[in-house]
């Protein structure tokens, strides 16, 4: 799968921080974490409201971090029409709301640089004057793309801290799917942002009768928007079975996009086991 990358300044940005507890870290004091068995009420189809996104495998679409070598995980979100970040408290199993008491949850983000204090915003569930949420806003969070940054608290007076990196890895379709040999065949790419002077990598779905057809043969190559210059040379992909999180696709032919470029195509040829091969171009917008 495709994984967005930090630059090298990034993670050395990330590095200092000097709260930083890693998961592995035995020598920060830790907090004894009272396990709640009363689930969150919030759905998990939070971050898919207009202007939010869903990022990782939270129980609300965010983005994972860890405190205190399992101690606590907290999970980010972000609604960029609100210009709001919604964190999280879970336990060590990284879906159990886990209250705490804290005054604010400071986020720091690297691109765009920013620095602001959530506060806490308690569910319904807490009690006792605790928190498992913690909300906050800031103008550069309308800035849409993957962010990376550290979140950290003192709870009960002992410092947490850990970094997070957002990775957009959802599977995206694009158009109506495409008839071919008796095939249906869906045509797309990982992520729902394309970014230019990343890469981006194409997906395809081939079902006979609902079932997947994992026999085929997938390339895909990378042109310009009016389909005449090739931008990348075409690739192999791989057959992925299905998963808990993904139906099965083919995948992992990663293309390079050029940097200053807002619109791309992106060439499929697919060549099925004694079929003709048939190619398809579709278009995709970049940022």
């Amino acid at each position: 799968m495709k994984i967005s990358q930090l630059t090298l300044s990034s993670v050395a940005a990330l590095l200092s921080l000097s709260l930083m507890v890693g998961c592995g870290d035995k020598t920060t004091k830790q907090p004894t974490a009272k396990q709640s068995a009363t689930p969150s009420n919030s759905s998990n189809g939070d971050s898919e409201k207009k202007g939010g996104h869903s990022h990782g495998a939270g129980p609300h679409g965010g983005t994972l971090a860890d405190w205190g070598g399992g101690t606590y995980h907290v999970e980010f979100t972000v609604d960029h029409d609100k210009k709001e970040a919604t964190v999280y408290i879970l336990g060590s199993d990284e879906k159990t709301p886990e209250p705490i008491i804290a005054e604010s949850v400071l986020l720091t983000i690297n691109d765009p640089n920013l620095q602001t204090d959530l506060l806490p915003v308690p569910l319904e569930s807490d009690s006792d004057g605790k928190s498992s949420r913690f909300v906050g806003t800031h103008e550069s969070l309308a800035v849409v793309q993957e962010y990376a940054g550290t979140l950290s608290a003192a709870v009960d007076g002992t410092p947490y801290a850990g970094n997070f990196m957002e990775v957009d890895d959802s599977l995206v379709w694009e158009g109506e799917p495409k008839e071919h040999a008796g095939l249906t065949i869906k045509l797309g790419h990982h992520s729902k942002l394309l970014h230019a002077g990343e890469e981006v990598e194409p997906a395809v779905s081939i079902t006979l009768g609902g079932e997947a057809v994992s026999d085929a043969k997938v390339f895909n190559a990378l042109f310009s928007a009016d389909g005449e210059t090739e931008l990348a040379k075409e690739v192999a992909t791989v057959y992925e079975p299905t998963t808990e999180e993904e139906p099965a696709h083919y995948a992992q032919g990663a293309l390079a996009i050029p940097q200053g470029v807002t619109s791309v195509v992106i060439r499929f040829r697919v060549v099925p086991s004694g079929a003709d091969a048939a190619t398809f171009d579709v278009p995709v917008t970049v940022e």
